[in-house]
């Protein structure tokens, strides 16, 4: 380690990025996109945007695939969204590299992204139970989910809270959501 991380403290972060890494593989990807939001799934997306300093924004449910698509090309996205998670990725990277050093970082975000290459299958595979072919949905939507993983991981090696809008984010993955992102000054989750 060339950061300033002790040993004993790195090794129980790495072991549980590794846990991590497993958990991948065992997600119901995209297993619930298109159902009601539950009030748990509304808050952690309400978590999620205010954690990334943008307020108090309404959450709003998307019903099917073709309803996400068209709201992730929709031209009035969130820029303070997307300049909010931007912020926050390099924050951490900066923490993590610091304490870790780069190459180590690097190495364990590898991993991360090697596990979330098959995403993009399970989109494939949710968008055929919808009766949908398309190969560049599928894409958008798995790019969305290893992006959530690499920010989760980022999360767990510089030790963020529970509160943490990476965190938060992935927790939506988790219960089968796409969070498709601020739109319009609302959230939208598929």
């Amino acid at each position: 380690m060339s950061g300033s991380a002790d040993s004993g403290t790195a090794d129980a972060v790495f072991g549980r990025l590794a846990a991590f890494r497993a958990e991948i593989k065992t997600l119901a990807w995209f297993g619930a996109c298109g159902a009601p939001l539950g009030d748990a799934e509304r808050a952690l997306a309400q978590g999620y945007v205010a954690a990334l300093g943008l307020g108090d924004l309404p959450v709003a449910a998307v019903p099917d695939w073709r309803q996400a698509e068209a709201t992730i090309r929709r031209a009035d996205w969130g820029r303070e969204w997307w300049e909010a998670e931007t912020a926050a990725e390099q924050a951490l990277h900066r923490m993590g590299a610091a304490r870790y050093g780069s190459a180590p970082l690097l190495k364990a975000l590898t991993g991360i992204t090697e596990e979330a290459v098959a995403l993009r299958d399970h989109a494939v595979a949710a968008l055929a139970r919808a009766g949908i072919s398309s190969e560049a949905l599928a894409k958008v939507a798995g790019g969305a989910a290893g992006q959530a993983c690499h920010q989760r991981a980022l999360a767990l090696l510089t030790e963020a809270p529970d509160h943490h809008a990476f965190v938060r984010k992935f927790r939506l993955f988790a219960r089968g959501r796409w969070p498709l992102g601020v739109v319009a000054r609302s959230c939208f989750v598929f």
